[in-house]
């Protein structure tokens, strides 16, 4: 079996140490040079097994089961950063894919989210979110992947399904964070769990939809996050009861980032350990805007390329074309015409947006900000 069920019981019991041993860091430290003070981290005298008033705005840790593994960081997040981590994915989010058995993302009615990515340390405050999980995880943060910002709109949901995949380097914990407060609906359940850590739980953090029955679940509250494992203490074994579904939203819109951790480093390529920082990947152009991305679009376009390669150049699942006005894949827009604006987002899969929807009331259509 080699290292890695070493190395995975030394990560789970350095969870346990965690809980007891986060100590006060500044907040410059923690949210990217914010600026708002000290902020106290969750120590040993923060945690609880029983319940504590969930409308405090300290951070704590409550323990909602051990089986699985699950525990919520009330307060985890500041305001600020639930704010910016949506205005950052919102121009690109698009319909979510699963992972089929042959590895590669698929559209699959067993998931309605739109969601994207967003790379690791791509902004200040994305890199001490990053950091504060690997604080909390005790696990570096070169073993997390790129952070998936997720929407789940009236009726969307996520069925059952584990984290840990099947290779070389499983997902050993996710850590889910929570960017809203929908109204009723929404709640991530553990469907074959139903032992709370403390029977007075269910009345504390409910009431739940229809979905959560009698199992263990978290209903989202904007700024903290809930941590679970996908292995057992034995650092080896995948932990079935950590099978969870998102539950439909009924009233409101949920909005989530989900960070998943691994037994090794993700894509250790893309870390420069001297410099601290991780490879930038190309932005990908705002779909709503009907654009050309090289000056040669016209040129490829006459020689076939708009039919022979369209992936890249009229655009597919998984990338925005690179030619997409010469292919005559969007239409141009009037300065400041939002339906037009929309109209391309649709064509190419990307979410469309009701200003309700948005967390900081701005415009999603960063394309037309600066154009009305």
């Amino acid at each position: 079996m080699g290292r890695k069920p070493q190395l995975l019981a030394a990560t789970a019991a350095l969870f346990v140490i965690t809980l007891f041993g986060f100590t006060q860091l500044t907040s410059a430290a923690l949210i990217g040079g914010i600026g708002v003070g000290e902020e106290r981290l969750i120590g040993w005298r923060g945690d609880t097994y029983k319940p504590k008033d969930t409308k405090s705005r300290e951070p704590f840790v409550s323990v909602i089961s051990w089986r699985p593994r699950a525990f919520v960081i009330h307060n985890f997040l500041t305001e600020h950063e639930c704010t910016h981590v949506a205005d950052l994915a919102q121009v690109h989010m698009r319909r979510s894919t699963v992972v089929a058995e042959n590895g590669s993302s698929v559209l699959d009615d067993y998931r309605t989210s739109y969601g994207t990515f967003i790379n690791r340390y791509q902004t200040p405050v994305i890199a001490a979110i990053e950091d504060r999980v690997a604080l909390l995880t005790r696990t570096p943060v070169v073993y997390q992947e790129d952070m998936q910002v997720l929407r789940y709109g009236l009726g969307q949901y996520y069925h059952r399904h584990t984290d840990s995949l099947e290779n070389d380097s499983p997902r050993m914990a996710t850590v889910l964070l929570y960017l809203s407060d929908p109204e009723l609906g929404g709640e991530t359940a553990f469907p074959q769990a139903t032992t709370w850590s403390d029977p007075a739980m269910p009345n504390v953090f409910g009431p739940f939809s229809d979905c959560v029955k009698d199992n263990v679940a978290f209903k989202p509250r904007r700024g903290d996050a809930l941590l679970f494992w996908s292995v057992q203490p034995d650092g080896r074994t995948e932990d079935l009861m950590s099978e969870h579904e998102g539950c439909p939203v009924i009233r409101g819109v949920k909005w989530t980032a989900t960070v998943w951790v691994h037994t090794l480093p993700f894509r250790p390529e893309e870390f420069d350990e001297r410099r601290r920082t991780f490879t930038r990947h190309d932005q990908e152009e705002d779909p709503g805007l009907c654009t050309d991305r090289h000056s040669e679009c016209p040129r490829w376009a006459k020689s076939g390329e708009c039919e022979r390669n369209a992936n890249y150049m009229r655009g597919d699942a998984n990338q925005v074309g690179s030619c997409r006005r010469t292919c005559g894949v969007c239409e141009d827009c009037e300065l400041g015409d939002r339906a037009c604006y929309n109209r391309n987002r649709d064509r190419q899969g990307y979410l469309v947006y009701h200003p309700e929807e948005l967390i900081s009331g701005r415009a999603v259509e960063a394309g037309l900000d600066w154009r009305e």
